[in-house]
């Protein structure tokens, strides 16, 4: 079965069991800060999928992953991580922590947005952006700002799929394929 469908259906389970007993949204920064510590770290899915240790030992190091101790992250999460052991799923971790997120921010109507730019902005600025991500896709923003001085001014907006680009290295990449391009025609 292809790896990313049983992932999305495992998390669709959780989303669904979460939500039943009210712990989606407890869920939600959980799962987000568990796919993002699995997926860049090879030693993080070393650990996960180390057949050394015991299932346990395993599943207490994806709890603690999520958040700490066994009494701070919800029982639902642990039933999951159990569940996913019990399976031999660990090595889909990653994977159904991300498809819970994107789940989840459907179920709730949440669009997430990511700004890059070369300085810190002011939280006026800040609002004013999420306002228009808001008006254009409706719902809640949840907007993500990262700090990237290799744009060197301007800003970078992904939304879903899309990218804006006003970023001086952006306006410097497309007059240099201006040149390029109008360099061909003239040869």
């Amino acid at each position: 079965m292809n790896e990313s469908l049983l992932a999305r259906r495992y998390a669709k389970a959780l989303l669904s069991y979460a939500t039943e007993v009210g712990e989606a949204g407890v869920l939600y920064p959980i799962m987000d800060r568990l796919w993002r510590e699995l997926r860049p770290e090879p030693s993080v899915r070393e650990v996960v999928s180390n057949p050394t240790l015991s299932g346990e030992q395993r599943a207490a190091y994806v709890v603690a992953l999520a958040g700490g101790g066994a009494e701070s992250v919800p029982e639902s999460l642990r039933r999951f991580v159990d569940l996913v052991f019990a399976h031999r799923r660990q090595s889909l971790l990653g994977a159904m922590g991300r498809a819970y997120v994107e789940l989840y921010r459907k179920a709730c109507n949440i669009t997430h947005a990511q700004l890059i730019t070369a300085t810190e902005i002011d939280s006026s600025t800040r609002s004013q952006i999420e306002r228009l991500v808001a008006e254009e896709f409706g719902g809640t923003v949840e907007l993500v700002v990262e700090i990237d001085r290799e744009i060197i001014g301007g800003f970078l907006l992904r939304v879903g799929g899309r990218l804006m680009d006003g970023s001086v290295k952006g306006q410097l990449e497309r007059i240099r394929q201006q040149f390029i391009t109008k360099n061909r025609s003239i040869v």
